[in-house]
């Protein structure tokens, strides 16, 4: 308008025409008022800025509050805001305000979703104010920013005894004895898929009833799970994807471990998370150190499980050995076997990764769908070879929640029980057989 109105005064001049002349002043005019009236007004703005929760569990939705108030001396325009909000929690919000007056004050609201995992930084807010006549806009932005933290899903799972007694000695919670002598072996009842080895035969013919030693709950037990955090492993979109699926599997049984007072150690496809917790000793902060480490953690690139499973062997002792893996190789399926001392008990969760594969987006666009049969063959073989090794195996299948997995520990003993015939001087005292864990 400024070069418009210089134009019409100069062809004004020209042509002899004193009336457009004083048009095109007047267009010359008008933006240097509006830039003087904008200048002169003194904007004051103030903004407070929050996000309700600042944590949330992945797909968990989020409210984004901005409180703006606005002094001026003279009267303004428009007002335009907008809010830098990352792609991974949604669109960014833009809102205009007409003719907001000398003194204003407004809290606006605005919705968000974490959708993807880890830390997520939302600000700052940027305004825009224009004059009364839309000439001359200010842009002024604001250094405050909110931290979001979108967690791994957690689920309550129950404790260990109650998922099957997936521990040597059956019990949910550990206990310490620091007495060394008789009071470190304690009896119990026999309960299906304690370890035959461990009968007390004298407190058996004394009470007439099968008892055995849970001795191992005189130490501290530990626990050491791994997370199969390669990329190449899993399959799927968004909070449907296979690898969300497995750190939401390992944080709920990291807390749940860590609530049972079991010294927890936590390992991925690099190596160790180094979160190891202290068994029976804050307990919270080492919950808290667990959630931001798995928080933090992103897929590898690696293709070999050989650095984590070198970590876990490296970690002597521990009663429990828990793998929650996606697609495995041969030789990192005998590397899991190696990993597991003889003395640990083994749990796994074998992802079957195809079936959280979009449908049209399967990795074998054979029509005659052989690359899923050879895919479910794998998976087959796979847990064959666990199972055969003593490990305890459940396939989660997409629609799977992590508490069924989990309890689904405590049905394989059941399902594969059988009758086990006891020892001669066995037979003498309790008359009878068994009900045990079949070898697989």
């Amino acid at each position: 308008m400024f070069a418009l109105g210089i134009v019409v005064v100069i062809v004004a001049m020209f042509a002899g025409q004193r009336d457009v002349m004083r048009l095109g002043m007047f267009l010359i005019a008008l933006p240097v008022v509006a830039v003087i009236l904008i200048s002169v007004a003194r904007l004051r703005l103030s903004s407070r800025r929050s996000i309700v929760p600042h944590q949330v569990q992945l797909g968990t939705p989020m409210v984004g509050r901005i409180r703006l108030s606005l002094e001026s001396r003279l009267p303004i325009g428009v007002v335009l805001l907008e809010d830098q909000v990352p792609g991974e929690l949604g669109q960014q919000p833009r809102f205009s305000i007409d003719r907001p007056g000398l003194s204003w004050e407004r809290e606006i609201e605005y919705p968000l979703l974490g959708r993807v995992r880890g830390r997520w930084r939302c600000g700052p807010l940027s305004v825009r104010t224009t004059d009364p006549f839309g000439l001359v806009s200010r842009d002024q932005r604001f250094t405050a920013t909110t931290e979001v933290m979108v967690t791994p899903q957690i689920v309550h799972l129950t404790p260990l005894a109650a998922s099957g007694g997936a521990g040597r000695s059956g019990e949910s919670q550990p206990h310490r004895i620091g007495v060394v002598g008789a009071d470190d072996v304690l009896i119990r009842e026999y309960r299906p898929g304690d370890d035959v080895r461990r009968v007390h035969w004298r407190s058996t013919a004394r009470r007439g009833d099968l008892m055995v030693r849970r001795e191992e709950q005189a130490w501290d037990p530990a626990a050491r799970i791994l997370l199969d955090s390669r990329a190449a492993a899993h399959a799927g979109a968004g909070v449907f994807n296979s690898l969300e699926w497995a750190v939401s599997a390992v944080a709920s049984m990291g807390l749940r471990f860590i609530e049972d007072g079991y010294r927890t150690s936590v390992f991925e496809a690099d190596g160790s998370l180094e979160i190891d917790s202290l068994s029976g000793t804050n307990r919270q902060a080492s919950s808290d150190l667990l959630i931001s480490r798995l928080t933090d953690l992103r897929s590898r690139r690696t293709y070999s499980l050989r650095y984590a499973l070198e970590s876990l062997g490296a970690e002597q002792g521990g009663e429990l050995v828990i793998a929650v893996v996606g697609r495995l190789t041969a030789d990192d399926a005998h590397g899991l076997l190696r990993a597991k001392h003889s003395r640990a008990t083994g749990l796994a969760m074998l992802i079957d990764v195809d079936s959280f594969a979009p449908a049209g987006h399967a990795q074998d666009p054979d029509p005659t769908n052989a690359g899923a049969g050879r895919a479910r063959d794998d998976v087959d073989a796979t847990v064959r070879l666990l199972r055969g090794d003593g490990w305890r195996v459940v396939v989660v299948t997409r629609g799977m929640s992590v508490a069924d997995a989990w309890a689904a520990f405590g049905t394989l003993g059941g399902r594969r029980s059988g009758t086990m015939p006891i020892p001669a001087a066995a037979g003498a005292v309790a008359g009878g057989t068994v009900a045990g864990e079949a070898a697989s």
